[in-house]
């Protein structure tokens, strides 16, 4: 090969370049701080091992350097906690926060711009459990209503075998429907446009976060104002939700004002979050201005986040957990069918209860979703653990999921195994918390929607197993894919056949 005199300065400068980037970014760790896990590359740290093969590295680390760890990632130096630490971090809810570290990884402030405000997470929080668990009961008829209008409509009659993709979008057309009818009521929640929109806004901001982070080698912001670069200048592939739902709440909402004011002390309040929001001292209104209507449209796609993406993700790697395993069809099946003669066809919380081998069921598929890592939490000032080791301040701690649901104490010598009827038989419902099981979080910070996430992903499971045969195509349990440490539903499609009745 060739090299000119004037290529030379060109590799000189490349060289000072590399050199000065690895100086500025060589990780610097505090006294005391958990034991850093050697790395072969400058720059590129753990990155490689992280992002290709987290479930054996992650492993490897925990056996040699015990919990917690620190790793190299992308330009940045995590703190992952397992099984032994996790547990303190959650409890110290004033020094870790889960809301600045999701904020920074998740910037939906580019979009939703309420959510940089600190009280709108707490105002989301209390009226989820105000408006949504507390009224459980309120709900449980029309979950079922919305559930089996999807169900008859985009799946119908098998009477011969039909392959259903999952795909695209993991039954999140099916979450949409109920969730709709809580938040907007039933008069928009039957408008095939809002189904859509509420399907599909967290799919579509998603789309802006699949660049990979490599710009964090240079600062974690760079990668930031990169992919929301888009945002800024105009190209947003989510306005046309925002703007759906506006549309079709303006009239919804004038026209409640309205019957307020004309009824007085007769008017019978619908029951869902609109009307809640509506008798919020904190946002009451006398016209439903177009900042109004923003606010409120913010509000209900932050509840939307939240919950139609990851319960419909937990409900398709239910299904493919149930159609993989035909030893369990029957038990599961009678269970059901036995409800169903009780109820009539119509649950109730009662009943919803009563199943308890497919909450167990639900609950083992949640242990085994196979998410590696997640939950991070920012460090807010310098903490040290009970065990003596220090992080700093502005550190990102990863929760160590696998060492959390697959530990041997709880759950036995093969605790990779499915084991269905594990909570039945220790009696921990799919919606319960603990130290074993941390689907939901774990403390006061535990997910607050997760009562109605479950209801309805067993009310989902449980009128698709009345109504179909459901199996994979192969036959046997299908793997799920992996991005890095996080986990997807497989995507192989499912195969519905009608039941005979």
């Amino acid at each position: 090969m060739y090299f000119s005199f004037e290529t030379i300065p060109t590799f000189v400068w490349v060289f000072i370049a590399t050199y000065a980037i690895y100086l500025i970014k060589k990780p610097r760790l505090s006294k005391n701080e958990p034991p850093m896990v050697p790395y072969k590359y400058p720059i590129i740290g753990h990155t490689v091992d992280y992002a290709l093969n987290a479930d054996n590295f992650l492993v490897e680390c925990r056996q040699k350097y015990g919990d917690p760890f620190n790793i190299y990632v992308f330009g940045q130096v995590f703190t992952i906690a397992g099984n032994e630490i996790a547990h303190e971090v959650y409890k110290q809810s004033d020094t870790f926060s889960l809301t600045i570290a999701t904020r920074d990884m998740f910037p939906l402030y580019r979009v939703l711009k309420s959510v940089l405000d600190p009280g709108t997470l707490e105002q989301v929080v209390k009226t989820i459990r105000e408006g949504i668990t507390a009224k459980l009961s309120l709900y449980t008829g029309r979950l079922q209503k919305q559930i089996m209008t999807y169900i008859n409509k985009e799946i119908g009659d098998c009477s011969s075998p039909k392959l259903i993709k999952t795909a695209n979008d993991n039954f999140a057309s099916m979450i949409a429907r109920p969730i709709a009818d809580v938040l907007v009521g039933q008069e928009i929640s039957k408008n095939e446009d809002v189904i859509k929109a509420f399907a599909d806004f967290t799919k579509d901001f998603t789309k802006i976060l699949a660049i990979p982070p490599i710009l964090s080698f240079i600062h974690p912001k760079v990668h930031t104002q990169v992919i929301t670069l888009p945002l800024r200048i105009g190209f947003n592939p989510i306005l046309k939700h925002l703007i759906t739902l506006k549309k079709h709440l303006k009239p919804v909402l004038e026209k409640r004002l309205k019957e307020k004011k004309i009824l007085g002390e007769k008017y019978e309040p619908p029951v869902d979050i609109v009307e809640y929001f509506l008798d919020n001292p904190e946002y009451e209104t006398k016209a439903i201005t177009d900042d109004y209507l923003t606010k409120i449209t913010e509000f209900l796609f932050s509840i939307v986040v939240a919950s139609i993406h990851t319960t419909s993700r937990h409900l398709t790697s239910a299904l493919y957990d149930f159609a993989g395993r035909p030893e369990f069809w029957d038990d599961i099946y009678e269970e059901q069918l036995r409800i169903d003669k009780e109820c009539n066809g119509e649950l109730t919380p009662h009943h919803i209860n009563k199943m308890v081998k497919l909450d167990s069921f639900l609950r083992e598929s949640l242990r085994t979703f196979d998410a590696v890592a997640s939950t991070p939490h920012r460090c807010l000032e310098s903490y040290t653990f009970k065990n003596g080791m220090t992080i700093p301040k502005g550190r990102t701690v990863q929760t160590y999921l696998m060492d959390i649901h697959y530990n041997t104490t709880a759950y036995g010598p093969e605790p990779r195994s499915f084991l269905p009827y594990h909570g039945l038989e220790n009696n921990f419902s799919a919606s319960r918390t603990d130290k074993n099981f941390f689907m939901f979080g774990a403390g006061k910070h535990a997910c607050p929607g997760r009562f109605f996430a479950v209801s309805e992903i067993k009310i989902g499971l449980h009128k698709l197993i009345l109504n179909y045969h459901i199996r994979t195509p192969s036959g046997k349990v299908e793997k799920k894919v992996h991005y890095g440490p996080f986990s997807e539903p497989p995507v192989a499609g499912l195969i519905f056949e009608s039941r005979k009745k």
